[in-house]
């Protein structure tokens, strides 16, 4: 059993209010929780590589002085996130909407083959979609949270920015939104944690998540669950599943993509770069595609914030 080594946050983190907290959070460039990020984000890009954890540690304390340096194949890391993504949130609809309960229900080779099924880019084949989840599936609760959160602040832009001194839909990233918001970020995955190491696959002992090589979230880490969003599996889904076939994963291909930074400090050169970057794009994701904004899931909760938004 692994736990990730963040330091936790001072005082309990229960969001309330969504948009009051996104909002407030994405309207300046001040990284609130920077230890927070900077271990997180370590963890979600370099999950079973402890000297890339600590060198990409050490590039996000730099952009606090002003510095430059971005982590290696940051695009592509997210790429594949958005992929295990998908993946994950697929299972999560399939297992909701008890579907193929004959069949054994909800699996990762059933939501690999929707995610490869319905997403029309290049590199969303299933062997690669089977190389990310290999390579991120100890954090797939992490990068999923990222993803739903970064997806959901690009459809509030759209309502309203975030103001002149925001950050716009070209700097928003599931890496940025780790970096601006690890606290929800957090409280999010934890609620997928706890999914994924409750779910087992039909004629199987584990779980979907490794209990043994999955890096929990801390019981100590002051962090609220936030329930994922659950949505509708589509017909086009059904039919892919209808006729699948066990066995076929694809072949892989390669895929090569420029990335980007972010800034944590509005006093500082770091706040430059994060304007002048562009986003990191997740090209092939589109089953990972709702908000809290618009979608069915509803939060059961009060309409006001948390004193922890300050």
């Amino acid at each position: 059993m692994r736990f990730m080594s963040i330091p936790p946050f001072e005082r309990k983190i229960e969001i309330l209010d969504f948009d009051f907290f996104v909002r407030s959070r994405l309207s300046q460039e001040i990284v609130i929780w920077p230890e927070q990020a900077f271990s997180l984000l370590g963890y979600m890009g370099w999950p079973n590589d402890p000297e890339g954890r600590a060198a990409s540690a050490t590039m996000m304390r730099g952009w606090i002085e002003g510095l430059r340096v971005i982590p290696p194949r940051l695009r592509q890391i997210q790429t594949d996130w958005a992929r295990v993504a998908d993946i994950f949130n697929t299972h999560l609809d399939l297992t909701k909407g008890d579907h193929q309960p004959r069949r054994g229900g909800s699996s990762i080779g059933k939501a690999i083959a929707i995610v490869a099924g319905s997403i029309r880019a290049r590199g969303a084949r299933p062997a690669n979609l089977w190389r990310a989840w290999k390579q991120y599936k100890d954090v797939a609760h992490l990068v999923t949270a990222a993803t739903i959160l970064n997806l959901d602040a690009l459809e509030r832009t759209k309502v309203k920015s975030f103001g002149e001194l925001g950050l716009d839909a070209d700097r928003l990233a599931p890496f940025t939104i780790a970096m601006m918001m690890p606290d929800f970020v957090l409280s999010l995955a934890l609620a997928f944690q706890e999914y994924g190491l409750g779910s087992t696959p039909h004629s199987r002992e584990q779980p979907m998540l490794d209990p043994e090589n999955l890096w929990r979230i801390a019981p100590d880490m002051n962090v609220v669950a936030v329930p994922p969003p659950v949505r509708k599996v589509s017909g086009e889904a059904i039919a892919i599943l209808n006729a699948r076939r066990a066995g076929n994963r694809g072949k892989a291909e390669s895929f090569k993509i420029t990335p980007v930074t972010t800034g944590t400090d509005t006093g500082h050169p770091s706040r430059k770069f994060l304007r002048r970057s562009r986003r990191v794009g997740v090209p092939g994701t589109s089953q990972v595609g709702i908000s809290f904004a618009r979608s069915q899931w509803r939060h059961q909760a009060r309409c006001r914030t948390a004193s922890t938004n300050d």
